[in-house]
């Protein structure tokens, strides 16, 4: 009887099944959080401040916080009969004294720039071409761009396109993952595959988020380009490897959660199977149970 009562044992290519969905799972999986990282990365906000302060460390000669060029600013404000003017020739884009009101060096900077990076984000080139007041300067602003043009709305376009596929693809590969596991291992499975596929982003994005920490002093004007692009990755990767490292965390905090949960399931189960399937132990019947039997015979 007791035979009849215990589980049939598990196909064993139930356990290959799982194994080649799980490490198919996992590499796809760290696509997919790549992908919707780079999501939140070229949205509008994080995108546009991350252009702003890629132009204004560029070409602030003495650094973000210096004050002595937004002076200079102020001086040709108070001299211009119009009240405004236009820091670059051949792009109609003016100052207001109402820009550098109640700011420091660095926030009006950041405020000049943003007028800059936002027409990019929304056309590339084309949109900082707009701006130009002749076509040569419009021929050189368009092709100019370079690399910025990954933080614009095109490419976040694509990259949502691109991580709606890979999602799919995701929860098409954890389906038989799940079904081929063996009880709280439909727990403790796609717990380990997001543990694997976010902890080396995490690691990783953790330690460019130290390394490029930004320095305490700002380059000299004469610093040459090796300081001036350590001044640029310092201003711009630690806001960015935060803002990535937040999805592989999070995939990492909920692949620990499932693990423990499963973990523990696994030994509250233990626990309490032998009290519920433990087999009767055979003996002499009982009072009862011999007046049923002995009534049953002629």
């Amino acid at each position: 009887m007791a035979s009849e009562s215990s589980p049939r044992p598990r196909p064993y290519w139930h356990v290959d099944a799982k194994w080649i969905a799980g490490l198919l799972l996992t590499f796809v999986l760290g696509l997919t959080l790549v992908a919707f990282s780079l999501v939140q990365v070229t949205a509008e906000k994080p995108a546009v401040d991350t252009l702003s302060m890629a132009m204004a460390v560029s070409l602030s000669g003495k650094g973000l916080d210096d004050e002595t060029e937004i002076a200079e600013m102020r001086l040709r404000l108070a001299a211009s009969p119009t009240g405004e003017i236009q820091p670059f020739p051949g792009l109609t884009l003016t100052i207001r004294e109402e820009d550098f009101a109640g700011k420091t060096g660095r926030q009006a900077r950041l405020s000049f720039f943003r007028k800059l990076a936002e027409p990019i984000y929304r056309q590339g080139g084309e949109g900082l071409a707009e701006l130009a007041t002749d076509a040569e300067t419009r021929a050189a602003v368009s092709q100019g761009v370079g690399v910025a043009s990954f933080f614009s709305l095109k490419t976040h376009l694509l990259l949502q396109r691109a991580f709606t596929i890979l999602l799919i693809a995701c929860a098409a590969l954890a389906l038989p993952l799940i079904f081929f596991s063996y009880r709280f291992g439909r727990l403790g499975s796609p717990g380990c595959v997001l543990v694997v596929a976010s902890l080396p982003g995490a690691a990783l994005l953790a330690f460019f988020g130290w390394a490029f920490r930004p320095p305490l002093a700002a380059p000299s004007p004469e610093a040459g380009m090796s300081e001036r692009l350590g001044a640029l990755a310092a201003e711009i990767v630690p806001p960015l490897a935060q803002l990535l490292a937040r999805t592989f965390l999070y995939a990492l905090a909920l692949g620990l959660a499932l693990i423990v949960l499963s973990f523990v399931g696994a030994v509250v189960f233990r626990r309490r199977r032998p009290a519920k399937d433990s087999p009767r132990v055979a003996g002499p019947p009982s009072a009862e149970h011999a007046d049923t039997l002995n009534a049953g015979k002629p």
